[in-house]
């Protein structure tokens, strides 16, 4: 009498290798037909490693080409019956209308950068620029974060946007030294009278940070006039002041860290005023 163990492992095994097929059967004809060309695709490719293997072996040239010749014939009347397997069920495989050919050089020219460096020769790497995962040798991947400008530039350029070029390597073409005045850790300029500090950005090719915040206050207007014009004009400080400006003063012309009650806005504007502003790139 067979024991209990024994039928249970055969009754396992029966399950095992049903349900391969109990799968397939409930596959589209779509999906049979990928599975298929999933098959013959891994069969081209190791009978193309097992014609390299034999030509290391005994160096046989004749016979390696013979082998390949092989290889390359079932894989042609494999894939073409995958695709006529699905155009009799009324479908067409996922991937059509892309040919054979396409995969076929693809697998050869893999098969050949392995079989190369095996023997010693280079290993051409997969170009991974683009997959959106940050892999060796890659300083950003489109999708990934990207460093400062002054990280990337080890400070030289603090200002700017770092882009991801080609090769996914670190581009800083837009990176720059700040070209008005560095206060606050932030680029500021002097707008033109009645211009809103967008259009002081603007004009600049930047746009407006909202850094400009941080000039509010007594002492941060303080230390925006003394960047740009030093000591002379403190005494004209006025709290408040013109147009609910937090800070302005006047030195020829009327000049203020914020103009109109809505100062903390880019659009902000008040005809007789130059607003200071903190700009950045785009």
């Amino acid at each position: 009498m067979r024991s209990p163990v024994v039928g249970l492992m055969a009754a396992i095994l029966i399950a095992l290798s049903a349900a391969p097929t109990a799968v397939l059967a409930g596959a589209t004809p779509e999906q049979k037909c990928q599975a298929a060309k999933n098959t013959v695709a891994g069969k081209y490719a190791a009978c193309r490693q097992a014609a390299e293997k034999g030509l290391v072996s005994t160096s046989d040239a004749a016979k390696y080409t013979a082998a390949i010749g092989k290889c390359e014939t079932k894989f042609t009347e494999a894939w073409q019956k995958a695709i006529d397997g699905a155009g009799a069920a009324g479908a067409a495989c996922p991937d059509a209308p892309r040919g054979a050919g396409d995969y076929k050089s693809v697998i050869d020219f893999q098969s050949g950068n392995i079989a190369t460096a095996l023997g010693g020769g280079d290993l051409t790497m997969p170009n991974t620029c683009g997959n959106g995962t940050l892999e060796a040798g890659e300083d950003c991947d489109f999708t990934t974060a990207l460093p400062t400008c002054s990280a990337a530039t080890a400070g030289a350029q603090t200002f700017g946007h770092v882009m991801c070029g080609a090769g996914c390597t670190a581009n800083t073409s837009a990176c720059h030294g700040c070209t008005g005045r560095t206060v606050f850790g932030a680029c500021w300029f002097v707008g033109s009278e009645g211009q809103s500090c967008a259009g002081a950005c603007s004009a600049r090719g930047l746009v407006y940070d909202p850094a400009t915040a941080n000039g509010a206050g007594y002492d941060g207007c303080l230390a925006l006039l003394l960047a740009f014009w030093g000591p002379s004009p403190l005494n004209q400080i006025q709290g408040g002041g013109n147009a609910g400006t937090a800070c302005n003063f006047f030195n020829g012309s009327n000049y203020a860290v914020y103009s109109t009650a809505d100062q903390f806005t880019a659009d902000a504007t008040t005809s007789n005023l130059h607003r200071v502003c903190a700009c950045r790139q785009p």
